[in-house]
């Protein structure tokens, strides 16, 4: 069957520099993003005040840490499948509606009704998962070729800023407001939803997809300060596609789907280790009190965020796949300096932490980029799509990584397992592996840099009877 799409450069889009209001457009990814964590990591602050009182045993506190994660697997993909059926725009506002309020209800809870937390913790995570998957291939189709990388990567340069801010709140104010008033700060970004419905216009290439040409020019012509009557779009060709969605995607994608997805999994998994038992084995290497490690670390967030910046910055300079690929490899010869280092120590500084930030400085620093190079490995019709289920189904890494831990130190406890200067070694040269083969996958992968979106030919399209013009 023969339906009419629009494929190329949409030449006012390519424009630099950026407008004022594009500028708005990726802040308010970035600012949403932010707070988005915040909400999603406070509830590892709030069962420090919660556990003794509600008398919760291991298994319950395991099962409201993970909830989080659960929800945010199904939200990456189930939002990523309905913002390509429904648009961007509106799955971006009730990404941050729906995190914020279930955060906020979770204040509401009885005191030592940890199921229903549990419950609405999904809820959270289900927001979150569904926002990076949704902003990011809207800023990507908003935004010139040559900037693409970096103005998409910044949704996610600042998540560890999230995490700070939780921690900061904690600190500042848990004694004060309690865990209640600590969950009611996550209504806050709530707020966003209304700026972001002035700041946000639909992605056009969505819109092209759609047959709406007259709302695609407008979109366009909002961002660029032009009249929609000067936007020029590509000439409409005719295709023949399948409207088998399903079929499309794994069949059509298959390579991109396994590279993106087993790749996700790889880089998730093997950055988790970090964070999961970083600071315990610097208790135990450097004989230290869990407080000094905690200060130690204010410099493994800063080299995540130093790394997602430079990562994000470079794919636009020397391409996707060089900068993805050398940051698995010397993420993982880092991890495998790291599970060999013990107790040595050079120069007073412990080769296990000075591995530990170069881990972190590429191997998380590849998040700065990872997910904007999945989203242009699909078509518009596809893209968030494709996103949400290759990094959805990456994100079980979350879940995997403190189970390996676990079977790895040979401990019972294995969704928070012990750490153990024993388990070092073993532990780390399999996370070490995995980003490696994450390396690897995307040798696999086809080179994105400076490319328009869409550049290829469609895998499938929408009917389009009106594109004519």
């Amino acid at each position: 069957m023969a339906n009419m799409v629009i494929r190329g450069v949409i030449p006012a889009i390519e424009q630099s520099p950026l407008t004022k209001r594009q500028k708005l457009l990726v802040g308010a990814a970035v600012v949403s993003n932010t707070v988005e964590f915040f909400d999603f990591f406070i509830v590892g602050f709030i069962l420090t005040i919660v556990a003794k009182p509600w008398n919760l045993n291991f298994m319950e506190s395991s099962i409201i840490l993970l909830a989080g994660g659960v929800g945010s697997v199904i939200g990456s993909i189930v939002w990523g499948r309905i913002a390509d059926k429904i648009g961007r725009r509106p799955c971006f506002i009730w990404t941050v509606v729906i995190f914020s309020v279930a955060t906020a209800l979770c204040a509401a809870v009885p005191d030592g009704h940890w199921l229903m937390f549990a419950l609405l913790r999904v809820v959270v995570g289900f927001g979150v998962g569904g926002l990076p998957v949704v902003d990011i291939p809207l800023i990507a189709e908003f935004v010139p070729s040559k900037q693409r990388a970096m103005l998409s990567g910044l949704t996610v340069v600042f998540i560890p800023v999230g995490l700070f801010l939780g921690s900061l709140s904690a600190t500042l104010f848990g004694e004060t407001i309690g865990w209640r008033g600590l969950l009611l700060i996550g209504l806050l970004p709530v707020l966003l939803a209304f700026p972001i419905r002035r700041i946000v216009r639909e992605s056009p290439r969505w819109l092209i997809g759609q047959g709406r040409l007259d709302e695609a020019r407008e979109s366009i012509a909002w961002y660029r300060y032009m009249d929609p009557a000067d936007v020029i779009l590509p000439e409409a060709r005719e295709v023949q596609v399948s409207h088998d969605r399903k079929r499309n995607i794994f069949q059509r994608n298959r390579r991109a789907l396994i590279v993106a997805t087993v790749g996700s999994f790889c880089f998730i998994t093997g950055s988790s280790v970090i964070q999961a038992w970083g600071p315990t084995l610097l208790t135990l290497l450097m004989q230290i009190t869990p407080a000094q490690a905690a200060q130690m670390f204010l410099l493994v967030s800063l080299c995540s965020l130093v790394g997602r910046l430079l990562t994000a910055k470079m794919s636009d300079v020397v391409g996707r796949k060089p900068v993805i690929i050398s940051c698995g490899f010397i993420g993982a010869a880092c991890l495998l300096i790291a599970a060999q280092s013990g107790d040595v120590m050079i120069l007073g500084a412990s080769l296990f932490f000075v591995a530990i930030l170069g881990a972190t400085l590429f191997g998380d620093g590849a998040f700065g980029m990872l997910n904007t190079f999945t989203s242009e490995m699909f078509n518009t019709e596809d893209r968030a799509s494709g996103l949400g289920l290759a990094y959805g189904l990456g994100s079980t890494g979350k879940i995997f990584g403190p189970l390996l831990l676990g079977i790895l130190s040979g401990g019972s406890n294995l969704v928070t397992p012990k750490a153990t200067a024993d388990a070092l070694p073993s532990a780390f040269t399999v996370f070490g592996i995995l980003l490696a083969v994450g390396a690897c996958m995307y040798f696999f992968a086809k080179e994105t840099k400076g490319l328009p979106m869409d550049a290829e030919e469609p895998t499938l399209a929408a009917t389009c009877p009106q594109m004519s013009a």
